[in-house]
């Protein structure tokens, strides 16, 4: 029911849908969505549009209305020129806006304040690129119409229109108090030395059409929330998976990608197999899990036919190079190209097989790496400590705090799944001898690998293993969970070590771990990590910050291993937190603000809006239902 009693405002609530009309100018000067039906008390007070903006028809911007009759589910305005604006409460989700004498031009606009909820927006056909000529104006698109907005932590809203002619042009557009701000001077990373402040702009959607129409309508609904289905999901422990399941898939604009946020784009990101891990599990039964591994199967496809080198490296350094020239960086998303594409070739083995050779050619590229026969793989970074240039370019792995180099862990845990996952789809193709040399280096590795890792003075494994020989181990917590994952730690040997790691974390004093799993749970040196205190003291980001990301390999190896009562203790306290709080920022508040990471007390202490973060829900389905996975090995 509208409620109709305030001089300049009238409202409508409901369990999905808040909307408060502007009786002035006949807009909509707040609106908030809620697809799980919850907690309206929290997310009702969130306006996701812009204060004194809102939403209005554009009839109604020019000249504002000198008629308006409200009743409890219509609101109707009329102006001078005879045009009108209806809005039409259908349900407890659903407006209708019926629009008379509008201008082709602007029927609808609407401002969304992106600061509170960078929005996604998700369409069946490909979005396209339009010219601006506002230097505000970072990107301009344009999108068909049905189209569904997701909002991280609030949910989805469908807007449709019954006429085919009318779609909608999205400008996002950062403030000009805020242009020229930097991430950092020593930050290397492609687009963080010139990021806007994106984070303090906004994102206009104007709804148009393709010849003038005399009359138009736009329908405004809340769609349930969207995830995977799974056993129990009825059962209010897992309302946090529900609602943040999404909040893994940001649309870059510039691409229509996949990265960390709507800002960064997915080619050859260093996180790229973490999308194709959450969509192993996804149909598509669902039209929203549809679109979205459709746009993973372009940003895959693009990152080996644009960001491969002839050396058959994949990354974004040869990505955003005019010469495809190998930086020799090895970094993750080589092995993370592998593995994205052999989760693909599970829905879509068409597709995956034609991008096979390349997948092969990145395969070789990764087995050059193996320099002294031992069947680890050896960066071309020493590892003696932070920012020290490579032999042949720069190299990082995803946890980009730290000096990773030579022997390092991580990336031979990716770099063997790669192969692994490589190997089983060439065997099932009957493509054994191409498969033979890649088993046989997974034997090597095999045989090589605890011996290599394994820290007998800590009892756990080691993060790398620098050049000069020596071993950095800071109770990497990643460092075990992921080789019981990919079954390169016994679990009886595993157990061990991760009832070692939350001893530490106990005496630590983590707590719960509400916020999610530390990477490492000993402080690391100063000289193996960067010199900028706000993210490299102990406690703060990478070195002891809590994060999602890392709670999939570390619950899910929690289950694998008979941790089961353990498991549930830590996964339902982070799923209640993710329920309870907001699990985003933006996409920049600022240096050690954003909530994506936090202290062991819970303060913000991240540096953007990581999509990332969102990797741990994974652990429901691959550890506590033990549902068949390619990150763990039965």
């Amino acid at each position: 029911m509208i409620k109709n009693k305030h001089e300049k405002y009238a409202p409508f609530e409901s369990n999905f849908l808040s909307v408060t009309f502007n009786k002035q100018t006949g807009g909509i000067a707040f609106l908030g969505i809620e697809s799980g039906g919850r907690d309206r008390d929290k997310h009702a007070s969130y306006n996701l549009l812009i204060p004194a903006y809102g939403a209005i028809s554009g009839a109604l911007k020019k000249s504002l209305p000198i008629s308006v009759e409200i009743d409890e589910n219509k609101a109707l305005f009329k102006n001078a020129q005879g045009s009108s604006t209806i809005y039409n409460i259908i349900d407890d989700r659903t407006m209708k806006i019926e629009l008379e004498k509008i201008n082709a031009n602007d029927i609808f606009s609407t401002r969304l304040s992106i600061k509170t909820a960078p929005p996604t927006i998700w369409t069946s056909a490909e979005p396209k690129h339009l010219k601006s000529t506002n230097p505000l104006t970072i990107y301009k698109t344009r999108y068909s119409l049905p189209l569904i907005i997701h909002f991280p932590d609030f949910g989805r809203l469908e807007i449709s229109s019954t006429s085919d002619d009318v779609f909608c042009v999205e400008e996002l557009q950062m403030s000009s108090d805020f242009t020229g701000i930097e991430l950092g001077g020593k930050n290397f990373a492609v687009n963080h030395n010139r990021m806007h402040a994106l984070h303090y702009g906004s994102s206009f959607l104007t709804f148009k059409s393709k010849k003038p129409l005399d009359k138009a309508e736009l329908t405004f609904k809340v769609l349930d929330e969207c995830y995977p289905k799974f056993q129990h999901e009825n059962d209010e422990k897992f309302n946090g998976l529900k609602r943040n399941w999404l909040n893994a898939f940001a649309l870059n604009r510039e691409l229509f990608d996949m990265g960390d946020n709507i800002y960064f784009h997915g080619t050859a990101h260093l996180a790229i197999h973490m999308k194709s891990d959450l969509l192993e599990i996804m149909n598509d039964d669902n039209e929203q899990f549809k679109i979205i591994r459709r746009a993973f199967e372009r940003q895959v496809k693009r990152s080996f036919k644009q960001a491969q080198a002839p050396s058959g490296e994949v990354s974004v350094c040869c990505f955003n190079r005019e010469k495809k020239k190998s930086d020799g960086c090895a970094s993750d998303s080589t092995p993370g190209a592998i593995i994205s594409l052999m989760g693909i070739a599970k829905w879509n083995l068409p597709f995956a097989k034609k991008l096979l050779p390349n997948a092969i050619k990145a395969a070789d590229f990764i087995m050059s790496f193996d320099t002294d026969g031992d069947g680890i793989f050896e960066v071309p970074y020493p590892g003696d400590y932070m920012f020290q240039p490579a032999d042949n370019g720069f190299y990082c792995n995803w946890w980009d705090n730290f000096a990773f180099g030579h022997k390092d862990i991580y990336f031979n845990y990716l770099c063997h799944r790669a192969l692994r996952e490589l190997c089983e789809l060439l065997e099932s193709l009957n493509r054994n001898k191409e498969a033979e040399k890649y088993r046989h280096q997974l034997e090597k590795f095999d045989k090589s690998f605890f011996d290599t890792f394994y820290n007998p003075e800590t009892e756990l494994m080691a993060g790398w293993i620098s050049r000069n020989g020596k071993v950095h181990d800071y109770g990497f917590t990643f460092a075990v969970s992921m080789g019981i994952n990919e079954g390169l730690i016994s679990k009886e040997i595993g157990k061990k070590m991760l009832k070692k790691l939350l001893a530490i974390m106990k005496k630590e004093g983590y707590g719960d771990l509400r916020f999610g799993i530390p990477g490492n749970v000993m402080p690391v040196a100063q000289i193996d990590t960067i010199n900028w205190p706000c993210m490299s003291d102990w406690g703060q980001y990478e070195n002891g910050g809590l994060n999602g990301m890392n709670g999939f390999h570390f619950l899910t190896s929690m289950y694998k291993v008979g941790l089961e009562k353990e498991a549930d203790k830590i996964l339902f306290t982070i799923l209640n937190t993710y329920e309870k709080q907001m699990t985003h920022s933006g996409l920049m508040p600022g240096y050690c603000q954003s909530v994506d990471w936090r202290t062991k007390n819970g303060v913000p202490c991240g540096y953007n809006y990581l999509a990332d973060n969102y990797y741990f829900l994974l652990s429901v389905y691959a550890g506590k239902y033990k549902i068949p996975h390619s990150a763990v090995v039965k």
